[in-house]
């Protein structure tokens, strides 16, 4: 095996870890202490830099495609307040800033998928990922017994956590598995795509019991009918299926609790969901509808606190300085205010803001470009590729809007890389050497 496959392969076996095992996979560090050592992630990054006049070839191939002006402004200003707020915040400054460090896997991504081959292997390196992710999920409701085997790893804020059997990310996984298989219409294990799918969506929706899941199923099923009404048909038939499963298990009295401890039931889920609008309620679900006042509260400080003076409103408050005043049981301080568009705001100003949502309306760009170049010729895997990239970028996107996501890496990580990817892939459809454009035109005569 070459350096590069090697290289990529690894790199392949690393995202795939964080995908799977999220939180727990982000605290490893090198040298392992809960208080030092370099994260993987970043030692990545560092690998990468060190070898970046190796990978000079690839500039004019990314530059090419990827957003560079909002990407070098994201990085100039977000990189270079980290490193000057370092010196008064130390380490912290770095943490804070993991959002845009990370962000360079974009970068990295492009990079891995030039290797010989990378491309080829990558269809099945995802949708292995997925299954695994979503046999992974249906562990959740034995959490508590599976995580007392678990090696347990300490973090740098002060808490320990068990490297296994981690569900921060939650339904994030498990429905962008259930996409997976609507899109490429295979059955499971025997069982049919649709059947397979209706009950993961279900499972997530009803065990793991949170807000931001009723929001991605629903922006997924509206986006859908706007761009693959005929995948949005499945996916309804495929809820059917499920809620069928889920009546089913009511006649049977089949007692089914989630993650808030309360036992489903549609009244359950009806006033959890009117909580998303911060609708009151009682017991655990009040406790629910009081998180949004929380969070509108943190929103509403953060943004008195940078547009105080020019110099923050442009430049944010910096890295290393806590967003809010709340804090977990044991004095763990809460950094971010759950919410993407505030946290950046908050750390690097309006600058740093426009710039992230530049580069990132950039990038949907591109995914429609690709898309549609499959579809015009041909080429089925990569078309289902993009469908299955993008349900994970949306689901992604819909939950940093209440939680912190992108704040942390095993999110942020898999995100921007598998962005990469995609750039790659599309490179490859305008090259005129390109794989995918080859076999495009090969595809094209054929259908021709």
């Amino acid at each position: 095996m070459s350096l590069l496959k090697f290289r990529a392969e690894a790199l392949l076996l690393v995202i795939g870890a964080y995908v799977i095992l999220n939180h727990g996979f982000m605290l490893l560090r090198v040298p392992p202490s809960g208080g030092s050592g370099v994260p993987l992630g970043e030692l990545v990054i560092v690998l990468f830099m060190a070898t970046f006049l190796f990978e000079l070839r690839r500039v004019p191939s990314f530059m090419a495609v990827a957003p560079v002006a909002p990407l070098a402004i994201w990085w100039a200003v977000g990189l270079g307040r980290a490193l000057l707020d370092t010196e008064q915040h130390g380490v912290w400054a770095l943490r804070d800033a993991s959002h845009v460090i990370d962000s360079l896997f974009l970068w990295i991504g492009f990079v891995v998928a030039a290797a010989p081959g990378f491309l080829e292997r990558f269809s099945g390196w995802l949708r292995a990922v997925l299954n695994v992710g979503a046999l992974y999920s249906l562990s959740y409701p034995f959490r508590d017994i599976l995580t007392s085997f678990s090696p347990k790893i300490s973090a740098p804020a002060g808490y320990s956590a068990s490297l296994l059997f981690n569900y921060t990310s939650a339904s994030l996984v498990p429905l962008t598995a259930a996409m997976r298989w609507l899109v490429d219409r295979t059955s499971f294990l025997g069982v049919p795509a649709i059947v397979l799918a209706g009950a993961l969506i279900v499972y997530s929706v009803v065990i793991f019991q949170m807000r931001t899941s009723y929001l991605q199923v629903l922006v997924l099923l509206a986006v859908l009918m706007a761009i693959q009404p005929r995948i949005a048909l499945r996916m309804w038939i495929a809820l059917l299926f499920g809620a069928a499963l889920l009546a089913l298990s009511m006649v049977l009295d089949v007692r089914i609790t989630g993650r808030l401890g309360e036992a489903f039931s549609l009244d359950f889920i009806t006033q959890h969901f009117s909580t998303i609008w911060g609708a009151k309620s009682d017991g655990i679900i009040g406790s629910a509808s009081s998180g949004v006042d929380l969070r509108l509260k943190w929103w509403a400080e953060i943004w008195h606190n940078v547009t105080a003076d020019i110099d923050t409103f442009l430049l944010g408050l910096g890295y290393g300085v806590l967003l809010t005043d709340f804090t977990y049981t044991g004095g763990i301080p809460v950094r971010e205010p759950h919410n993407v568009i505030m946290s950046i705001f908050g750390r690097i100003g309006l600058i740093g803001l426009v710039a992230f949502l530049w580069f990132h309306l950039w990038l949907v760009r591109i995914w429609f470009r690709f898309y549609h170049w499959c579809v015009r010729s041909g080429q089925e895997v990569w078309k289902n590729n993009a469908l299955i990239l993008g349900v994970f970028f949306l689901l992604l996107g819909v939950y940093s809007m209440g939680e912190d996501a992108f704040e942390k890496p095993f999110n942020a990580i898999p995100y921007y890389f598998l962005w990469g990817v995609l750039l790659r892939a599309h490179y490859e459809t305008i090259a005129p050497q390109g794989r995918l454009a080859i076999a495009g035109r090969m595809a094209a005569n054929v259908n021709g």
